[in-house]
């Protein structure tokens, strides 16, 4: 099937091996630029009650004879994953393609591929260039079976109590291998350290390849607050609204922002508010969000909380994803599947949302792909923290706060260089600060000019900036709200930060430095082809920034069409929305 007038799609593999689908698709382009060329490729997965987007990764590419690129997406989908209810009996698999219209379906021809063999468990159709996929012997769905929930838990219990007997004999085997055994070298390899941390870390290896229901503080803690909340959702009226956070022990962002308006509706509002990892937190405030939970019709967070994963008691609340992020840029979640970093599709992390709140219609599929949850389930009410920019006395408070904290602000022009990370994340995270010459782009600008530097909070290392210039250039990475800043900034020269689309509500220019794109592609990726996408001009080198603020060629007509694109209401009601919809919910029967 051809998208576009260059680019053809070719499905011609599919196949099932027990519980794993592999699809595999070729894609072949002779417009000659490969360069411009970015193919997104996706698989929608629907049954009776649940659909489910993920994402098809481009696994190697080549050039034929003619020149033209040849690219091939292949990928094992363990299906028992895909689905919550687990309902495999009838189901329909639609692969899709990027265009420059969206995603559409990549029709399929029932020739293009080998068919499901007779022995395999599932028969395979193609209906209206569609896969359907149907279990020759339909089963009984057995997730909600208590009996069969009892029987396992009794087998694990079990297999936990033997496995522990059997730690004396790991150790000793631990002893022989690593002490006394020909495989010393190996393990030195594999585990480094004293040879008593080897032995150790090799019983504890054998002991997890033994049982899968492991002990530790964590497990514990988490069973407690399951066991304590399921026993007082019995007795406790279920009439609050929760906020948990993992992240933050403040009530700011968009928990602050619906929070004053349910209190000020008399709604009944509860906090539990405690970052860290579930091993560390305490006694008490385990018990605190068990009761919590227990008294709550609906939960709402802003992050990833990983303390709520697997909550039998949730199932009696609406747990709401109120995600930070404006709009959708850098893929995150279950859109990462099958790239360095990403998760795996037996991970559980989002998948127990209810809702997920966004900020514009057009990006819900991509939510819904990155949670793993469906695309029903995620509204666009809006982002509730960028109320304030629609806010013209707020803003002016900012504007007199930040030039009384800062008075070389005061009458200038406001740079704000604000790049994202390169790395893992926050224990890798840094920015190669060579990239961006600060003193040369100051030396350039002259002193009408400030530029305030922003780093991504994970960065720890400041950015150099030498002591001729200083005058002119505020490092404020560990001060101030970078929302903040965007109310006195005149230029954001940003890369991959999903800022812009912040900035992109004042209407502020915006240059685009993205010198190392291909690998930031490769390694991360977006969710729209990065060129067409970005509302500014694309600079590659100091040279281009310098010409492009000289020309003031920034591209500034594209910001507009971008603003409409990621937000659907420009009304600073956001928080209004979120929280009649959250009261909605408590006043369900």
């Amino acid at each position: 099937m051809k998208i576009s007038n260059n680019t053809e799609i070719i499905v011609d593999k599919l196949a099932i091996r027990k519980n794993i689908m592999t699809i595999g698709v070729l894609v072949r382009d002779s417009s000659g630029k490969p360069e411009d060329l970015e193919i997104k490729l996706a698989v929608r997965f629907e049954n009776a009650s649940e659909v489910r987007i993920v994402p098809l990764p481009l696994t190697a590419s080549n050039y034929d004879e003619n020149g033209s690129f040849i690219g091939y997406a292949v990928f094992d989908y363990e299906l028992d994953t895909i689905f919550e209810n687990r309902n495999l009996n009838d189901f329909v698999v639609n692969i899709q393609a990027y265009s420059g219209k969206g995603y559409q379906d990549v029709l399929v021809d029932s020739d293009a591929f080998n068919q499901l063999k007779d022995e395999n468990e599932y028969k395979c159709l193609v209906e209206n260039k569609k896969i359907i996929i149907r279990r020759k012997k339909p089963i009984k769905l057995t997730r909600e079976n208590p009996i069969l929930f009892l029987l396992c838990s009794i087998y694990r219990i079990v297999e936990f109590l033997i496995g522990t007997l059997l730690i004396p004999l790991f150790l000793l085997d631990g002893i022989y291998v690593i002490i006394l055994g020909n495989r010393r070298r190996k393990t030195e390899e594999t585990y480094g350290g004293s040879q008593l941390k080897r032995t150790i870390l090799f019983a504890k290896w054998r002991y997890s390849a033994f049982c899968r229901l492991t002990i530790n503080i964590a497990t514990v803690k988490r069973m407690a607050l399951n066991l304590t909340a399921s026993f007082l959702s019995v007795f406790c009226k279920k009439d609050s609204i929760l906020f948990a956070s993992s992240r933050r022990e403040d009530i700011t962002g968009n928990i602050a922002y619906v929070n004053d308006v349910l209190r000020e509706k008399g709604a009944k509002v509860l906090f539990w508010l405690e970052p860290g990892k579930t091993k560390y937190v305490k006694w008490g405030k385990i018990f605190s969000l068990a009761t919590k939970i227990a008294k709550s019709r609906v939960v709402v967070v802003d992050d990833y909380t990983p303390i709520l994963n697997d909550i039998w008691a949730l199932k009696y609340c609406k747990l709401i994803q109120l995600w930070h992020a404006c709009g959708a840029f850098k893929t995150f979640g279950f859109s990462r599947i099958g790239k360095d970093g990403g998760p795996n599709q037996t991970n559980r992390n989002h998948r127990n949302y209810d809702y997920a709140m966004v900020s514009s219609s057009e990006i819900r599929r991509f939510y819904a792909e990155g949670f793993g949850i469906d695309e029903k389930n995620v509204l666009p009410l809006g982002v509730p923290r960028t109320d304030d920019f629609f806010r013209q006395e707020y803003q002016e408070q900012i504007r007199e706060k930040l030039y009384e904290t800062y008075p070389v602000l005061k009458g200038k022009k406001v740079v704000m260089f604000a790049p994202t990370f390169r790395g893992n994340g926050a224990g890798s995270a840094y920015y190669p600060a060579k990239q961006f010459d600060v003193k040369r782009l100051a030396e350039c600008l002259g002193d009408d000019y400030v530029i305030i530097i922003k780093h991504h909070p994970f960065v720890a290392e400041p950015h150099p900036v030498d002591s001729s210039v200083k005058s002119q250039v505020l490092d404020l990475s560990t001060e101030s709200e970078i929302n903040d800043l965007l109310f006195i900034t005149d230029l954001l020269i940003t890369d991959y930060s999903s800022v812009i689309f912040e900035a992109s509500l004042l209407d502020i220019p915006m240059l685009f430095y993205a010198f190392d794109l291909e690998d930031y592609v490769a390694a991360r990726d977006f969710y729209y082809p990065f060129k067409n996408f970005v509302p500014g001009k694309i600079v590659r080198n100091m040279d281009q920034i310098e010409a492009a603020i000289e020309a003031k060629d920034y591209e500034l007509e594209k910001v507009e069409r971008f603003k409409h694109r990621f937000f659907d209401d420009l009304d600073g009601k956001s928080s209004e929305r979120v929280a009649e919809f959250i009261l909605s919910l408590v006043n369900q029967k």
